[in-house]
This record gives C-alpha cells, structure tokens and sequence, in this order.
C-alpha cells in the first residue's frame, strides 16, 4: 500500500515540476499516438512512435494538445494540412521541446517524421551496376 503512495506522490512531483504554458511543444506519449492514428507504432529499435504537439490548455490532470495533422486529400490539391485537438492525460506529456511542431502524416509516413525529429539518418541501399553483354568492364 505504501508503494502505491510512493509512486503517486513521485508522479504529482513530476506533473509538479514540469510548469507547462500556452505554445510549449511537448512530446506525446506512445499511448497519444496509438488514439490518434489507431495504431501501436514503433521504430527499427522496437521504441514506440512518439508524436508532438502544441500546448493549448491546461487543466490540473489533463493537457490539451493541437497535433498537426495531413487531412483528408481532394483530386484538386492533394492532401490538405489541418490540426486535430485533443485532451491528453498529463502524465502523457513527456518533456517539453525545441523547435517547432511536426506534421504528422497519416499511419504509414509517421515513422519518416519521427527519424527526423530524432536525427536518425535512413541507410541507402548500396548502387548495384548492370552490364549487359560485356566480359569485362574497362579499367581507368
């Protein structure tokens, strides 16, 4: 019974310290990105997809968030940028970040944004060189 304390005083220090305001960036649990896209996604380390947001509002438990959001696509002008708003617990605001926040994408293009935000540089494939009725390739 007492570690059940410890743990909720630990984290209402924890809620406590993080002071957020209106415009802060903030990282979004995985469990935000799961309600938001339907999906438990994860990077090619296992680590679950983080998404972030813009500070809205706050409330004493909860946090409401703007993500920046690709919407729905016309034949005219393609895939139009929106925001979505939605209230997060504040447990699932992780930290509060530099720079500006992200467009997410739909489902399959979010783990490109996240490797981005995180500096992780995608591996090219190695050029492969065809020769076509050729015994050899000249040299220099």
């Amino acid at each position: 019974m007492e570690d059940r304390d410890e743990e909720r005083a630990s984290s209402i220090d924890v809620e406590q310290l993080m002071e957020l305001q209106k415009g802060d960036v903030v990282r979004l649990a995985q469990s935000v990105t799961m309600a938001e896209f339907g999906l438990a996604l994860c990077d090619d380390d296992g680590a679950g997809l983080e998404i972030d947001g813009v500070v809205v509002q706050t409330a004493p438990h909860m946090v409401n968030v703007r993500i920046r959001r690709l919407m729905g696509s016309s034949s005219i002008c393609g895939p139009t940028e929106g925001s979505v708003s939605r209230w997060v617990r504040r447990h699932e605001v992780l930290e509060v970040i530099e720079g500006e926040p992200h467009l997410w994408p739909n489902a399959a293009g979010l783990k490109a944004v996240s490797d981005k935000r995180e500096g992780k540089v995608k591996r090219q494939p190695e050029p492969v060189f065809w020769t076509v009725g050729v015994d050899e390739i000249p040299g220099d």
